[in-house]
Protein backbone atom coordinates (compact mmCIF):
# COMPACT_ATOMS: atom_id res chain seq x y z
CA UNK A 1 0.00 0.00 0.00
CA UNK A 2 1.23 3.42 -0.85
CA UNK A 3 0.97 6.49 1.22
CA UNK A 4 -2.14 8.76 -0.45
CA UNK A 5 -1.47 11.82 -2.02
CA UNK A 6 -4.52 13.07 -3.99
CA UNK A 7 -2.79 15.30 -6.38
CA UNK A 8 0.09 13.36 -6.73
CA UNK A 9 1.00 9.84 -7.81
CA UNK A 10 3.43 8.15 -5.51
CA UNK A 11 2.98 4.63 -6.75
CA UNK A 12 4.58 5.86 -10.37
CA UNK A 13 7.04 8.19 -8.01
CA UNK A 14 8.02 4.28 -6.39
CA UNK A 15 8.93 3.44 -9.98
CA UNK A 16 10.68 6.77 -10.72
CA UNK A 17 13.36 6.14 -8.13
CA UNK A 18 13.31 2.42 -8.68
CA UNK A 19 14.31 3.15 -12.52
CA UNK A 20 16.51 5.76 -11.55
CA UNK A 21 18.10 3.36 -8.77
CA UNK A 22 18.73 0.68 -11.42
CA UNK A 23 20.42 2.97 -13.65
CA UNK A 24 22.86 4.35 -10.43
CA UNK A 25 23.65 0.40 -10.00
CA UNK A 26 24.37 -0.32 -13.25
CA UNK A 27 26.42 2.75 -14.42
CA UNK A 28 29.09 2.41 -11.07
CA UNK A 29 31.84 0.89 -13.66
CA UNK A 30 31.66 4.24 -15.28
CA UNK A 31 31.70 6.38 -12.71
CA UNK A 32 33.36 9.97 -13.54
CA UNK A 33 33.55 12.12 -10.36
CA UNK A 34 34.17 15.36 -10.30
CA UNK A 35 34.21 18.60 -7.95
CA UNK A 36 32.09 21.25 -7.53
CA UNK A 37 33.09 24.55 -6.56
CA UNK A 38 31.44 24.32 -2.99
CA UNK A 39 33.71 21.17 -2.99
CA UNK A 40 31.51 18.82 -2.99
CA UNK A 41 31.15 15.80 -5.42
CA UNK A 42 29.42 15.45 -8.47
CA UNK A 43 29.34 12.29 -10.89
CA UNK A 44 28.20 11.78 -14.20
CA UNK A 45 25.67 9.53 -12.64
CA UNK A 46 23.85 12.46 -10.67
CA UNK A 47 23.42 13.99 -13.82
CA UNK A 48 22.24 11.33 -15.70
CA UNK A 49 19.36 10.90 -12.80
CA UNK A 50 18.35 14.05 -12.70
CA UNK A 51 18.26 14.41 -16.21
CA UNK A 52 15.63 11.27 -16.15
CA UNK A 53 13.54 12.66 -13.30
CA UNK A 54 12.79 16.09 -14.80
CA UNK A 55 11.87 14.09 -18.15
CA UNK A 56 9.72 11.64 -16.16
CA UNK A 57 8.29 14.70 -14.44
CA UNK A 58 7.82 17.01 -17.20
CA UNK A 59 5.73 14.14 -19.21
CA UNK A 60 3.14 13.45 -16.39
CA UNK A 61 3.30 16.90 -14.68
CA UNK A 62 3.70 19.28 -17.70
CA UNK A 63 2.27 21.96 -15.45
CA UNK A 64 4.34 21.27 -12.14
CA UNK A 65 8.07 23.29 -11.33
CA UNK A 66 11.33 21.60 -10.62
CA UNK A 67 14.24 22.39 -8.88
CA UNK A 68 17.09 20.22 -8.84
CA UNK A 69 20.53 19.89 -7.23
CA UNK A 70 22.87 19.83 -10.69
CA UNK A 71 21.18 22.73 -12.18
CA UNK A 72 17.99 21.10 -13.20
CA UNK A 73 15.35 23.50 -13.49
CA UNK A 74 11.91 23.71 -15.13
CA UNK A 75 9.56 26.58 -14.41
CA UNK A 76 5.91 26.06 -14.86
CA UNK A 77 2.48 27.88 -14.28
CA UNK A 78 1.18 25.11 -11.04
CA UNK A 79 1.60 25.75 -7.36
CA UNK A 80 3.53 22.14 -7.27
CA UNK A 81 7.05 22.26 -7.07
CA UNK A 82 9.25 19.35 -7.19
CA UNK A 83 12.78 19.10 -5.63
CA UNK A 84 15.36 16.23 -6.37
CA UNK A 85 18.32 14.95 -5.14
CA UNK A 86 19.63 12.61 -8.14
CA UNK A 87 21.79 11.27 -5.25
CA UNK A 88 22.19 12.17 -1.67
CA UNK A 89 25.59 10.99 -0.14
CA UNK A 90 27.28 11.29 -3.68
CA UNK A 91 30.68 10.99 -2.03
CA UNK A 92 29.72 7.52 0.03
CA UNK A 93 28.38 6.66 -3.94
CA UNK A 94 31.44 7.36 -5.35
CA UNK A 95 33.64 5.65 -2.38
CA UNK A 96 31.22 2.36 -2.71
CA UNK A 97 29.53 2.41 0.18
CA UNK A 98 25.71 1.61 0.44
CA UNK A 99 24.18 4.57 1.89
CA UNK A 100 22.91 6.79 -0.53
CA UNK A 101 20.11 7.65 -2.28
CA UNK A 102 17.62 9.17 -4.70
CA UNK A 103 15.25 11.30 -3.19
CA UNK A 104 12.08 13.30 -4.37
CA UNK A 105 10.06 15.84 -2.56
CA UNK A 106 6.70 17.91 -3.79
CA UNK A 107 6.11 21.30 -2.65
CA UNK A 108 2.61 22.35 -2.49
CA UNK A 109 1.79 26.47 -2.45
CA UNK A 110 5.57 26.50 0.13
CA UNK A 111 4.45 23.52 2.29
CA UNK A 112 6.02 20.11 2.25
CA UNK A 113 3.46 17.88 0.41
CA UNK A 114 4.93 14.26 -0.75
CA UNK A 115 8.19 12.49 -1.19
CA UNK A 116 10.51 9.54 -1.53
CA UNK A 117 13.55 8.22 -0.99
CA UNK A 118 14.99 5.05 -2.11
CA UNK A 119 17.81 3.75 -1.16
CA UNK A 120 18.97 1.02 -3.69
CA UNK A 121 22.22 -0.59 -2.50
CA UNK A 122 19.99 -1.47 0.71
CA UNK A 123 17.08 -1.92 -1.15
CA UNK A 124 14.97 0.21 1.23
CA UNK A 125 11.94 3.25 -0.35
CA UNK A 126 10.44 5.71 2.07
CA UNK A 127 6.94 7.22 0.68
CA UNK A 128 4.87 9.53 2.36
CA UNK A 129 2.25 12.34 2.65
CA UNK A 130 1.72 14.84 5.38
CA UNK A 131 -0.63 12.05 6.97
CA UNK A 132 0.99 8.90 6.30
CA UNK A 133 4.12 7.24 5.79
CA UNK A 134 5.52 4.22 4.40
CA UNK A 135 8.80 2.10 4.29
CA UNK A 136 9.22 -0.95 1.95
CA UNK A 137 4.95 0.04 1.89
CA UNK A 138 4.30 -0.92 5.62
CA UNK A 139 2.93 2.11 7.21
CA UNK A 140 5.31 3.35 10.14
CA UNK A 141 3.80 5.07 13.10
CA UNK A 142 4.42 7.29 15.86
CA UNK A 143 6.84 5.98 18.33
CA UNK A 144 6.33 7.33 22.01
CA UNK A 145 8.80 5.28 23.26
CA UNK A 146 12.48 6.57 22.54
CA UNK A 147 14.76 6.98 25.24
CA UNK A 148 18.12 8.51 24.88
CA UNK A 149 19.60 6.70 27.57
CA UNK A 150 18.42 3.32 25.52
CA UNK A 151 21.91 1.33 24.35
CA UNK A 152 20.65 1.22 21.22
CA UNK A 153 19.68 5.00 21.18
CA UNK A 154 21.98 7.30 18.77
CA UNK A 155 21.96 10.34 17.17
CA UNK A 156 22.87 11.13 13.50
CA UNK A 157 25.84 13.51 12.43
CA UNK A 158 27.07 14.63 9.67
CA UNK A 159 30.52 13.33 8.96
CA UNK A 160 32.52 16.67 10.14
CA UNK A 161 30.27 17.20 13.00
CA UNK A 162 33.26 16.91 15.49
CA UNK A 163 34.89 19.83 13.73
CA UNK A 164 31.92 22.27 14.43
CA UNK A 165 30.03 21.04 17.70
CA UNK A 166 30.48 19.94 20.60
CA UNK A 167 28.06 16.70 21.59
CA UNK A 168 27.29 15.01 24.72
CA UNK A 169 24.87 12.25 23.16
CA UNK A 170 25.98 8.83 24.22
CA UNK A 171 26.48 7.71 20.73
CA UNK A 172 26.94 9.16 17.70
CA UNK A 173 26.46 7.44 13.67
CA UNK A 174 27.91 9.10 10.30
CA UNK A 175 26.26 7.35 7.66
CA UNK A 176 26.52 9.03 4.19
CA UNK A 177 23.53 10.66 3.33
CA UNK A 178 21.07 13.37 5.52
CA UNK A 179 18.22 12.27 4.24
CA UNK A 180 19.05 8.58 5.46
CA UNK A 181 19.67 9.93 8.75
CA UNK A 182 16.23 11.39 8.58
CA UNK A 183 14.45 8.61 7.16
CA UNK A 184 15.55 6.48 9.29
CA UNK A 185 14.61 8.91 12.64
CA UNK A 186 10.95 8.85 11.22
CA UNK A 187 11.64 4.43 11.12
CA UNK A 188 12.84 5.16 15.00
CA UNK A 189 16.13 3.50 14.18
CA UNK A 190 17.34 7.00 14.91
CA UNK A 191 16.67 8.37 18.02
CA UNK A 192 17.65 11.99 16.11
CA UNK A 193 19.48 13.58 13.11
CA UNK A 194 21.26 16.85 13.53
CA UNK A 195 21.71 17.89 9.73
CA UNK A 196 24.41 20.01 7.94
CA UNK A 197 22.94 23.68 6.91
CA UNK A 198 20.60 22.30 4.09
CA UNK A 199 19.14 23.28 0.53
CA UNK A 200 15.92 22.10 -0.20
CA UNK A 201 16.42 18.94 -2.14
CA UNK A 202 18.46 17.54 0.49
CA UNK A 203 15.22 17.89 2.43
CA UNK A 204 12.06 17.87 0.80
CA UNK A 205 11.65 14.08 0.39
CA UNK A 206 11.49 13.13 3.75
CA UNK A 207 9.71 16.18 5.54
CA UNK A 208 6.49 14.87 4.88
CA UNK A 209 7.48 11.44 6.20
CA UNK A 210 8.62 12.90 9.12
CA UNK A 211 5.89 14.85 9.76
CA UNK A 212 3.74 11.60 9.53
CA UNK A 213 5.35 10.62 12.33
CA UNK A 214 5.24 13.31 14.87
CA UNK A 215 8.67 13.98 14.39
CA UNK A 216 9.74 17.88 14.34
CA UNK A 217 12.49 19.97 12.77
CA UNK A 218 14.07 22.82 14.05
CA UNK A 219 17.40 24.86 13.80
CA UNK A 220 19.44 24.35 16.28
CA UNK A 221 19.05 27.73 18.26
CA UNK A 222 15.17 26.47 18.26
CA UNK A 223 13.83 28.63 15.65
CA UNK A 224 10.90 27.13 13.65
CA UNK A 225 12.26 25.80 10.55
CA UNK A 226 9.87 26.74 7.83
CA UNK A 227 10.73 24.88 4.43
CA UNK A 228 9.34 27.54 2.64
CA UNK A 229 12.72 29.73 2.71
CA UNK A 230 14.64 27.66 0.80
CA UNK A 231 12.48 27.57 -2.26
CA UNK A 232 14.91 29.34 -3.87
CA UNK A 233 17.41 26.92 -3.30
CA UNK A 234 19.29 28.83 -0.84
CA UNK A 235 21.32 27.00 2.30
CA UNK A 236 19.48 27.41 5.35
CA UNK A 237 20.71 29.61 7.60
CA UNK A 238 21.29 26.80 10.36
CA UNK A 239 22.27 23.39 10.57
CA UNK A 240 18.38 21.62 11.79
CA UNK A 241 17.53 18.71 14.51
CA UNK A 242 14.90 16.21 13.56
CA UNK A 243 14.18 14.16 16.70
CA UNK A 244 10.52 13.17 18.75
CA UNK A 245 8.87 16.45 20.18
CA UNK A 246 9.23 15.30 23.64
CA UNK A 247 12.68 14.52 23.22
CA UNK A 248 13.75 17.62 20.82
CA UNK A 249 14.56 20.73 23.94
CA UNK A 250 16.55 17.40 25.06
CA UNK A 251 18.78 16.86 22.35
CA UNK A 252 19.09 20.20 21.87
CA UNK A 253 20.90 20.53 24.90
CA UNK A 254 23.30 18.21 24.11
CA UNK A 255 24.78 20.23 21.11
CA UNK A 256 26.90 22.79 21.38
CA UNK A 257 28.55 24.93 18.40
CA UNK A 258 32.69 24.60 19.20
CA UNK A 259 33.81 28.61 19.82
CA UNK A 260 35.77 28.42 17.25
CA UNK A 261 33.05 28.57 15.30
CA UNK A 262 30.77 30.57 16.79
CA UNK A 263 30.09 34.03 14.33
CA UNK A 264 30.73 37.19 16.55
CA UNK A 265 27.45 39.31 17.50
Amino acid sequence: MIAPSPEIDLALVEDWLKEAGEIALSKRKVLEINTKPDNTLVTNIDRQIEAFLLEKITQSYPEHQVLAEEGGVRRGNSEFLWAIDPIDGTRAFASGLPLWGISVGVLYRGDAYAGGLYLPAVGEIYLGSADSAFHNNQPLRINKNQDIQNPMAFLAVPSNAHLFYEITFPRLRSLGSTTAHLAYVARGVATAALTRPVRIWDIAAVVPVLSAVGIALVYLSGKPFQIHELLDGRLSPEPIVAAPINLLDEIRGLIRVKPSQRKEE
